[in-house]
């Protein structure tokens, strides 16, 4: 008996702990599954004193003036000069040698978050195939050559995370054709949105890129074209004709309140009728039949009735009864 007692206190201690190191076995894998998770994610670019900058470049800024002025939301610099159909109304502005020093921090910043853009894990290999007609979500991803949107809005899905962050890397240069176009969804938002290439050549008129530009060498935009980010180059020349630069700003995420309504109770109201049925009246019917009758002999019957003729009755009884 001591020996089962002892067995059966085993096997309860091992059934108790099998599903402990169960659970514990799958809080590693999902702390680990959520650790990878996060370590392909791509994190945002810090652009440091560049980040008030709509355009920047290392040498010309110009714009093509028949076609109308540039217009820029965020300051504008270049240490050779800043053409006069480039305007920024309201912002900062560095034109030319003599403001070369006023612009030195924000050209190292631009060097900086082009080596940090540079430095990321890379979540996906795109090739050189058009990402025109895409829908992409958060990550990093990078060509080996050169990188071509066509045919169609590149869409940028941020799965409903305002800090979704996407970085695109080209070897050599970004090209945008005709039709081409870039848009976000889902929560996403331009101002994480980074493109970190040799140069860039924007060539959709009348058409919305959405990013910041980090190019090595020159950035040269066609017509009529709304570039949603910024657009910096380290090393070379900014080319506009007639186009529109929307300096981006993260969005705070918005605090949602629920509002949580009370069920309502319905009460049902019960109703009991009370019928009472009373039958009044009682009906007497009245008039008695009285039949007394009398047999002395049998065969015989005698009937005796009572009405007025009493006297005559008993008169013939009298006198033909045999035993009267």
């Amino acid at each position: 008996m001591k020996l089962f007692k002892h067995h059966a206190r085993a096997t309860r201690s091992r059934s108790n702990t099998t599903p402990a190191i169960g659970l514990l076995l799958l809080a590693i894998v999902g702390f680990a599954l959520a650790f990878a998770g996060s370590a392909r994610s791509a994190t945002t670019i810090n652009l440091g004193a560049a980040a008030s900058f709509g355009a920047l470049s290392f040498t010309a800024m110009t714009n093509a003036d028949a076609a109308g002025p540039t217009v820029v939301s965020g300051d504008v610099g270049s240490p050779t000069s800043v053409g006069a159909g480039v305007t920024n109304s309201g912002f900062a502005r560095y034109n030319g040698p003599a403001d070369a020093s006023g612009m030195a921090s924000a050209q190292a910043a631009v060097t900086a978050a082009y080596l940090a853009a540079e430095a990321q894990t890379s979540t996906q290999t795109v090739g050189t195939a058009s990402l025109g007609g895409t829908t992409l979500g958060p990550g990093v991803y990078d060509s080996g050559s050169s990188m071509l949107i066509t045919g169609g809005a590149l869409t940028l899905d941020g799965g409903g995370d305002p800090n979704a962050v996407f970085i695109f890397r080209a070897v050599s240069d970004l090209t945008v054709e005709v039709g081409g176009s870039v848009t976000y969804t889902n929560g996403a938002q331009p101002c994480n949105v980074f493109w970190k290439v040799q140069s860039a050549w924007l060539k959709n008129s009348g058409s919305t890129f959405v990013g910041t530009i980090l190019a090595l060498t020159q950035i040269t935009l066609t017509d009529n074209i709304t570039v949603q980010g910024r657009v910096l180059a380290r090393n070379a020349d900014v080319t506009f004709i007639h186009d529109t630069i929307v300096r981006p700003s993260c969005a705070a995420p918005v605090a949602t309140t629920t509002t949580t309504t009370p069920a309502a109770t319905t009460t049902a109201a019960t109703t009991t009728t009370s019928a009472t049925t009373t039958t009044s009246g009682t009906t007497t019917t009245s008039g008695t039949t009285t039949t007394s009758g009398t047999t002395t002999t049998p065969g015989t019957t005698t009937t005796r009735h009572s009405d007025n003729s009493g006297d005559a009755g008993e008169s013939w009884r009298d006198h033909h009864d045999p035993c009267a």
